[in-house]
């Protein structure tokens, strides 16, 4: 594997796996492949009618839904509805083996025992560790088709290789790592393991790539070696915590689609402040990288029209960043950012280390309702806040943004954006799961944009590829396109 490809799958492995092997096996907990026909031998389910049909919200059931679309599980056909393709259906026949991705589900909340059995080598909420070392290090019973191993490698063993990770993060094993290989009983003493236990973990590791045994000694593989380091490590890690926050949650994701009943419950303010805060330090801890990407952005509006004195507000700022790099674009520009107090607290250090003091204005209020006022800024940011918003409040949210718009304003929404139909990418459908299984908004395409924009007199919207994400770009159809930046749709 190269080395870009592996630390992809590393950070896939960090970051998404764990979703999709929650969409995977609540698909399973509903029944929703059940009422779905074959393809070819039945109507396809419109979406609402498959709410209906497993008892669930039409926002969670589509939710669900769509990455089954994307990994090629369920078929989508544009304007009817979903269907199984045959390999899907054949496999889902097998009784045995769908016995075997029920009995996975059981242990999506025991395997975040793992750390507490490397630790101890005790077997907490049943047997943990004989649970990863069988479907890791054990022969299995081969699945019915190479379909099936697919569908079942994603539902049963990617959340164990998300908690893998997370694992070896907590114990300290990555960090002790980076300084070399070590034998098993060193490494159990260092990081304060019991060894048998650790090397189940290693072993497991292994299996991803991230770590090889030579002789005795237990160290990274060449590719871990190369792609985690002092520098990047820290960086990487990071990643791990904010996964673990949804864990309990993407466990009842079930539930949550049926009762809409949310075990992590972003609408609650204290549940919010809370999270939203430690998203915040940890974008804070990586502001410097994130700048340098930022300041692309800055670079796409400088195509269409002049930064010199402009009037920026960045909504829902986060650590700055966005508001930042357009603070840096223009020696005379003026940025104001607007989010919670306590995150405003995270904002303040960079814009005295960046000189942007005399500049900015901290604005502490809740962005969907405060007032904007008529025509104040040359360029409003959304810095991935969309998904954060209850969807019915967004039509009065880009009215008042689009008032508040100078004439030739732009506003700019970053993060992702879904393809038309709504089947990928999949990192996006996964980052659209988080935001559903938390009780917060949606993940949108361009089409979904314009039908919120053009009624508020932006009628001219285009989506750009950034370094990291998208951002859409809109304005009133007074500002030239830039001729330089591709478009991800015109």
């Amino acid at each position: 594997m190269s080395e870009p490809a592996f630390v992809q799958q590393l950070n896939f492995h960090a970051r998404d796996a764990s979703n999709e092997s929650a969409a995977l096996q609540a698909a399973l907990s509903l029944g929703l492949f059940s009422h779905l026909p074959e393809s070819g031998s039945g109507e396809p389910v419109p979406l609402d009618a498959l709410a209906r049909r497993v008892g669930g919200s039409l926002r969670g059931v589509r939710a669900v839904v769509e990455p089954m679309v994307a990994l090629g599980f369920v078929h989508l056909e544009t304007g009817r509805g979903y269907s199984l393709p045959a390999t899907t259906a054949a496999f889902l026949r097998d009784a045995a083996f769908t016995a075997r991705l029920h009995e996975a589900r059981r242990w999506w909340h025991p395997s975040a025992k793992l750390p507490e059995a490397v630790r101890t080598g005790a077997t907490p909420e049943g047997n943990v560790l004989g649970w990863f070392r069988e479907q890791f290090l054990s022969p299995r019973a081969p699945a019915p088709s190479p379909e099936a191993a697919d569908f079942e490698d994603r539902l049963a063993r990617n959340v164990l290789r998300t908690q893998a990770l997370v694992t070896a993060g907590e114990l300290g094993v990555l960090d002790r790592l980076v300084k070399g290989p070590a034998p098993l009983e060193d490494l159990a003493r260092d990081v304060s393991a019991q060894p048998e236990a650790l090397g189940v973990l290693l072993g497991v590791l292994a299996t991803m790539g991230l770590t090889k045994q030579e002789g005795d000694a237990w160290g990274f593989s060449e590719a871990a070696g190369r792609a985690l380091d002092a520098q990047s490590l820290p960086y990487f890690q990071r990643a791990l915590p904010a996964t673990m926050a949804y864990w309990e949650a993407f466990g009842h994701l079930d539930e949550a689609v049926r009762e809409q009943k949310f075990r992590l419950d972003l609408r609650d303010p204290e549940t919010a402040r809370r999270i939203y805060q430690e998203n915040a330090s940890r974008i804070s801890s990586i502001f410097a990288s994130h700048l340098r990407l930022s300041r692309k952005a800055a670079d796409l509006v400088r195509g269409m029209r002049s930064l010199a004195g402009a009037r920026v507000l960045d909504v829902g700022t986060g650590s700055g960043v966005w508001g930042a790099a357009f603070g840096l674009a223009d020696a005379n520009s003026h940025v104001t950012y607007l989010d919670s107090p306590h995150v405003l607290d995270a904002v303040r250090p960079h814009l005295a280390k960046l000189k942007l003091e005399a500049r900015s204005r901290l604005w502490a209020g809740d962005c969907l309702s405060v007032d904007y006022g008529e025509a104040e800024y040359d360029v409003i940011l959304l810095p991935q806040i969309i998904p954060a918003l209850p969807p019915s409040e967004l039509p009065g949210f880009f009215a008042r943004l689009a008032r508040a718009l100078r004439p030739g304003g732009l506003l700019l929404i970053s993060g992702y954006l879904l393809t038309d139909r709504r089947d990928g990418p999949l990192d996006a459908l996964y980052f659209a799961l988080r935001r559903y299984v938390s009780n917060e908004g949606d993940v949108l395409s361009l089409p979904e944009f314009r039908a919120l924009l053009t009624p508020v007199g932006l009628t001219a919207a285009r989506g750009f590829d950034m370094p990291i994400q998208q951002v859409v770009v809109a304005h009133r159809g007074d500002v030239p396109w830039p001729a330089t930046a591709t478009a991800t749709a015109a």
